[in-house]
């Protein structure tokens, strides 16, 4: 079993940040639980699940400079991504949901 299976499932896919087709970040949330899955990054122990976290004021948005995406909660950017945010699609869902099974641990970090 991995870690928060029942968190990390298909249909808490928001959405990505990162080349679709190639190991793109997929963020996940559930009412105000949220987190997501690192696939590729150069330090090897930010990849895989992140911690679920459970914040009413969550939000995502591209607001980081040049248009990346920020994460809020607790009243401030916690977390500031390589890339814009990308909504998910019926059209992504699938390729983004691959990223469920690849990793199933939680991060070392």
């Amino acid at each position: 079993m991995g870690y928060e299976d029942s968190f990390y499932t298909k249909t808490n896919i928001t959405g990505y940040t990162g080349d679709l087709n190639d190991n793109p970040t997929v963020y996940f949330q559930n009412g105000t639980r949220f987190g997501r899955i690192t696939q590729d990054h150069s330090n090897p122990n930010n990849i895989g699940r992140n911690l679920v976290r459970d914040k009413a004021d969550y939000s995502i948005g591209n607001t980081g400079t040049g248009g990346v995406a920020q994460e809020y909660y607790d009243g401030a950017v916690k977390h500031t991504s390589r890339n814009p945010f990308v909504a998910v699609t019926d059209n992504n869902r699938d390729t983004l949901a691959t990223a469920i099974s690849r990793f199933p641990d939680k991060k070392p970090k």
